[in-house]
């Protein structure tokens, strides 16, 4: 198998600046620091919002999260009730 020009490379003449590297990293986390706390702000500003414009609703939440609930679970009965009473009269249009 032929030799890479990876492997011919000679890896000590590779020699970064150190003090560079250093402020390169300091930059990054201080950046990153900054970021997080942006990410921060604009969640709280977010929730902050949220909550004052559902707080400002006539009805709460959780009474239209309720009713909904009603109004699926009274759907899902008599789609039930439906379903059963056309299968009963299929079987007996058959019979």
């Amino acid at each position: 198998m032929a030799d890479s020009t990876f492997s011919k490379i000679s890896w000590t003449e590779f020699r970064p600046d150190q003090r560079r590297l250093s402020v390169g990293a300091g930059l990054t986390a201080v950046g990153m620091l900054v970021a997080a706390a942006g990410v921060g702000v604009l969640v709280y500003e977010l929730a902050r919002a949220g909550r004052n414009w559902t707080g400002s609703w006539e009805v709460p939440p959780t009474e239209l999260a309720s009713r909904a609930l009603r109004q699926a679970q009274t759907a899902a009965q008599t789609a039930t009730k439906a379903g059963r009473e056309a299968w009963d009269s299929y079987e007996e249009g058959t019979s």
